[in-house]
């Protein structure tokens, strides 16, 4: 309690004199516990805690004080983080942000270490308050403890390079062959099948029987001891055994490869197939631990290079049949598995969810109208909502539409009729065979089809949205992120031209879009506590899609709309409106990075429920997210309502304008 009134002093002192800066020395037994419940202080004996607390410091930093400057000079003592937080960042031609460190956390081991320069410039991020330890008291630690060092040591290649690496690499990862995958993707990856062995004296064609039974080219031979002793291929078989025409009742061990090459699981299929290479040999063992854990041949690697999404979109492309589109999905959601641990950013990532998604649509569309004939009249097939955006996730809902141009005569629009339900019939039952979720063919509910002429979808879209039933308002609002991915585009850009026109010319429309994107409120309370739903199945939780990112959607939408942008991207509308001076500059960076930030963080939580086998939702729990993810989280929720302001201000800038 203390230090937290210490803490609020020393923020009024400094913002008295700005160039204040404070060393108090201060044994306490606050800071005695506190070093007991981090690492790598926890470590250490009651003793050793009690002499560093002897020798401590406290420093005030206030926010964005540049404590350490990249190649400037060593850190003079060890800081550990009593509250607050700063950012960990290189500075070249862009700012890499490596880290952020908070309360708990230290930094400046390394150059206290070296004592020749800082590796990276530090920041705080905001007030913050933290001990300081010297560097002679340092080094007697590490002298008495080597392992207080070597928690450092690790902690600075994990947190820096591995970091900054993964950063630089992301950059370059997207849309690339699977080449790329060949240096990220662990050997344990692409194990697909268990060991599959057989004992040394078991007979040639018991073993080839079993190959065959298995779908395998490769066996395993074991002792009796259970000890791989060697391996048996199918080119074994043929070049040993029928080409010398041996008595397939001879034992295995008469014609198995000794000598066994593993490889570790861990290690990236870029080092097993060098391995492969410089051995000249085409089945690879892999281990994890002392264990046999699988074998590798030359087709899984030429598997690995078919999850790249490029690979993907070809074979999709070169699909004639829809009974080939059920494994697509599965292969679509490992690669964005993989993209997505390797730091890709999760908006890059949505585009290419995207892209892949408009494919299969696409692709199950040209094969439908295949088998039924084509409209004579001129159409378009278009997704809205989060496809619509491009903004497709682990969870996916296809939602999608037929708009066509208005029929003269009643059989014209008969026809048109029976083909759209035709149509809309044989996608249905071919997403279902294809395990795809089903799109909602009465959206606004009723009666109403999911197709029609422009004036009828003009109608319903506008009266939904004026209903003032809250589904059918938000139905409204996802229409209005219409983009067309089939047949006359012209017809879904004359469909939304003419929509968001009418919104700009009636403030009705405008403003029910303003209203409803100020209604989201900020799930933190004024203790920066969150709000969570109280009881039911979501107790502890709350949804991170609803409380979060379509803060940022809606305010989005409405101000773009108004503004006769018709991008339906979100970040592109972020972009588009700072162009046009809507949206501050600075802002926009915030705005920008809590978007990615929260969608990170929701494909996170929907990467480990797949992973775990649970049904994917927009679910998160706080309390199960590390101090560094809630503290972001929190600051991501008091920028959005700043968002909602200038919405806000926006439309009653207009409507005065109109008065």
């Amino acid at each position: 309690m203390h230090l937290i009134l210490a803490f609020y002093l020393l923020s009024y002192m400094f913002r008295r004199d700005p160039h204040l800066y404070i060393l108090i020395t201060m044994i306490t037994e606050d800071s005695i516990n506190f070093l007991k419940g981090i690492p790598p202080f926890q470590f250490l004996d009651d003793s050793a805690i009690r002499s560093i607390a002897g020798n401590l410091s406290m420093e005030f930093c206030p926010k964005n004080t540049l404590v350490l400057t990249q190649d400037g000079p060593p850190s003079d003592a060890l800081r550990v983080i009593k509250k607050g937080g700063v950012k960990v960042y290189l500075s070249n031609d862009d700012e890499i942000v490596i880290d952020f460190k908070s309360e708990g956390d230290s930094f400046g081991y390394l150059s206290l270490i070296n004592g020749d320069k800082s590796r990276a410039n530090i920041m705080a991020v905001e007030d913050t308050l933290c001990y300081l330890i010297p560097k002679n008291i340092i080094l007697d630690i590490i002298n008495q403890n080597p392992s207080f060092g070597e928690y450092y040591m690790k902690s600075f290649f994990k947190n820096y390079l591995d970091k900054t690496y993964k950063e630089m690499r992301s950059k370059n990862l997207l849309f690339k062959e699977g080449e790329k995958l060949l240096y990220t993707t662990p050997v344990r990856n692409i194990l697909s099948k268990a060991v599959v062995s057989v004992l040394e004296k078991t007979s040639i064609k018991d073993a080839a029987g079993v190959m065959s039974e298995q779908g395998i080219s490769s066996i395993i031979i074991k002792s009796a001891q259970d000890v791989p002793v060697g391996i048996i291929t199918d080119r074994d078989l043929r070049d040993k055994v029928v080409a010398q025409g041996m008595d397939p009742s001879t034992s295995v061990s008469e014609i198995m490869s000794s000598g066994l090459v593993k490889v570790n699981a861990g290690s990236t299929c870029f080092d097993a197939l060098s391995t492969m290479l410089r051995r000249n040999i085409h089945h690879l063992l892999v281990v994890e631990g002392s264990e046999l854990a699988g074998v590798v041949t030359n087709h899984d690697f030429m598997l690995l290079q078919g999850t790249s999404p490029l690979s993907i979109l070809k074979n999709i492309d070169r699909l004639q049949d829809s009974e080939e589109l059920s494994a697509v999905r599965d292969r679509i959601n490992q690669t964005i598995s993989i993209l997505l641990k390797e730091d890709v950013k999760a908006t890059h990532i949505l585009r290419i969810i995207t892209e892949l998604h408009d494919r299969l649509i696409l692709k199950i569309i040209e094969l439908s109208i295949k088998e039924i004939g084509d409209s004579h009249c001129p159409f378009a097939f278009f997704v809205y909502g989060a496809e619509g955006r491009r903004e497709e996730t682990f969870k996916t809902v296809f939602r999608c539409a037929i708009v066509y141009n208005e029929n003269k005569t009643f059989c014209e629009k008969k026809d048109m009729a029976d083909f759209c339900e035709s149509l809309i019939a044989h996608l249905q039952h071919t997403f279902e065979k294809c395990g795809l979720p089903l799109f909602d063919v009465h959206p606004f509910g009723g009666e109403i089809p999911i197709y029609g002429d422009l004036s009828t979808w003009t109608k319903n879209i506008l009266n939904s949205l004026n209903s003032g039933n809250e589904n059918r308002v938000v139905t409204a609002k996802k229409m209005l992120d219409l983009r067309a991915i089939y047949g006359d585009t012209s017809i879904v850009w004359t469909l939304k031209d003419t929509l968001y026109k009418k919104i700009q010319d009636d403030a009705r429309y405008s403003s029910i879009l303003n209203e409803s994107s100020l209604k989201q409120k900020s799930p933190v309370g004024f203790f920066r506590k969150f709000i969570v739903d109280e009881a039911g199945e979501q107790q502890e939780k709350f949804d991170i899609k609803a409380k979060g990112t379509l803060h940022i959607v809606d305010s989005l939408r409405a101000m773009s709309i108004a503004n006769n942008i018709h991008e339906t991207s979100t970040t592109e509308r972020l972009n588009l409106l700072s162009k046009r001076g809507f949206i501050p500059k600075d802002f926009q960076t915030d705005i920008y990075s809590a978007f990615e930030f929260l969608l990170n963080l929701l494909m996170q939580a929907q990467l480990e429920k797949r992973e775990a086998g649970l049904n994917i939702d927009n679910i998160i729990e706080p309390e199960k997210l590390s101090m560094l993810e809630k503290k972001s989280l929190k600051e991501v929720f008091q920028i959005l309502p700043g968002l909602q302001e200038i919405a806000a201000n926006s439309f009653k800038g207009k409507e005065a304008a109109a008065r």
